[in-house]
């Protein structure tokens, strides 16, 4: 699903607040956000389409990693420019069997310790959810954008989109706790424009509090 024709959840994101401050060696936009109790939000995905424009192809060769490690994937919420290709490695002493539950691909592969699937090419735009079969709580997002402007927030709340040239850029955040089934929903859209030399702040504060992300879990002795 294209995420340029998704239309708006305007209620996902109460405020946005937006300042030019002091000139940066290129364009950067910095993003900070908190949900509707204050605290900051990890695990948001933040990324900027040019305006008017096309940005830039994803590098040849470009891939990501999603595995399995004390049955949890890590991390729990990746962002990728379409046409990468994602591996699944699995470092835990057992098998998963991962499959996409919901979004735009769809994959499924049976994963032991010592052979790691072919890499997955993902193409399409949208929002991606995948699940661990055999233990249930296992659960990632993948989240494929149209372009290489992209981060996700740290356990601080914060993130930073770095070396954007001049121009007009429509800024997204959206997170797993916005998804609404069958569909993915961005938050609202802030328009910025960018000099060479432009950063930008962005505060945005989200009328909910996200889920927690899933835990580690150790397996008990002998498990296999």
């Amino acid at each position: 699903m294209n995420f340029k024709r998704l239309s708006c959840l305007c209620t996902a994101v109460a405020v946005w607040l937006l300042t030019a401050i002091a000139p940066a060696t290129a364009g950067t936009i910095a993003i900070q956000i908190k949900d509707r109790k204050g605290e900051p939000v990890p695990n948001a995905v933040v990324y900027a389409l040019p305006v008017g424009g096309k940005a830039p192809a994803v590098k040849v060769g470009a891939t990501a990693m999603v595995e399995q490690s004390y049955f949890k994937f890590e991390p729990f919420v990746s962002v990728m420019q379409a046409g990468t290709k994602l591996r699944l490695p699995n470092r835990d002493r057992t098998e998963h069997h991962v499959k996409v539950l919901s979004g735009p691909s769809a994959f499924e592969h049976k994963v032991y310790t010592r052979r790691e699937p072919e890499p997955v090419l993902l193409d399409k735009l949208g929002q991606i959810t995948i699940q661990c079969l055999l233990h249930d709580w296992m659960s990632a997002h993948i989240y494929v954008v149209d372009t290489p402007w992209f981060n996700k927030t740290g356990r601080g709340g914060s993130a930073v989109l770095e070396n954007l040239p001049a121009g007009e850029f429509d800024v997204f955040v959206t997170h797993p706790s916005l998804l609404i089934p069958g569909q993915v929903s961005p938050s609202m859209p802030r328009r910025v424009k960018l000099d060479a030399a432009t950063l930008i702040t962005i505060e945005a504060k989200f009328d909910l509090v996200p889920k927690a992300e899933p835990s580690r879990r150790t397996p008990p002795p002998g498990y296999d």
